[in-house]
């Protein structure tokens, strides 16, 4: 049996000008619907994204869903919200201002509120503004102690500063798993992604999705695929 385990953004849809705007490729959701009903199979999508939002994207009956990096999980017989993650709340919420505050100096910029974390988009946003923006982002860091800043694709994505990540919760989904025993596989794109892939090193399989951004950097990954279209092509091989 396979724990197929996989990232939304850069991996199963293409990444997009504004995250709004993501959306599965023509087919690919019949394919992970086929792959949800399949007794050999259990699948998971794990995500920055939050959960509520992960569900609409990507709905397959009878999967797990795991937002914002694995702080808030939900699937059959699971419910979970790490308990330190509301404590947080109201420093994200002060941090969602100050954001769209700083926002208004820099074109093309978007926050999103994902409610466990809030993330600061700048794929848009002109060159000669970089310097000034990461300025920005280094103050509100030292502003805000008790959340983590993790740098994404074109993306800062600020959480609580807790012991929690997308690899420690694809451990807690194996640990409840553990009686079927599955053999994990999880296929990611971003830096977010090499928690998990150091979390299975050794117990499964990690396989990184290319990012022309990152380029040829170093991974914990054991395989590559070129692009989302050749995780489909992956996927299809599932089946």
């Amino acid at each position: 049996m396979i724990l197929l385990l996989l990232d939304f953004d850069g991996t199963l849809a293409p990444i997009r000008s504004r995250p709004e705007m993501a959306r599965l490729p023509a087919g690919t959701l019949k394919i992970l619907d086929k792959l949800g009903r399949s007794p050999d199979i259990i699948m998971a999508i794990i995500s920055g994204r939050k959960l509520s939002e992960l569900k609409k994207l990507v709905p397959v009956r009878s999967i797990y869903y795991a937002g914002c990096h694995g702080l808030e999980i939900s699937g059959p017989g699971i419910k979970f919200t790490h308990p330190l993650a509301m404590a947080a709340i109201p420093d994200l919420k002060a941090l969602l201002k100050d954001l769209k505050n700083m926002k208004s100096s820099l074109p093309g910029t978007l926050v999103e509120d994902k409610g466990f974390s809030v993330a600061f988009h700048f794929r848009n946003l002109a060159g000669r503004h970089i310097a000034f923006m990461n300025q920005q982002i280094s103050g509100l860091q030292n502003k805000y102690p008790r959340l983590l800043c993790q740098p994404g694709r074109k993306v800062y994505d600020f959480r609580p500063d807790v012991s929690w990540d997308k690899g420690r919760a694809v451990i807690l989904l194996l640990k409840k798993l553990h009686h079927k025993k599955p053999f994990p596989v999880y296929i990611g794109d971003d830096a977010t992604d090499e928690d998990a892939f150091r979390a299975l090193r050794g117990i499964g399989l990690a396989i990184l999705v290319e990012n022309p951004e990152r380029g040829r950097s170093r991974t914990s990954a054991v395989y590559r695929l070129a692009s989302p279209a050749k995780v489909r092509t992956f996927l299809k091989f599932l089946i």
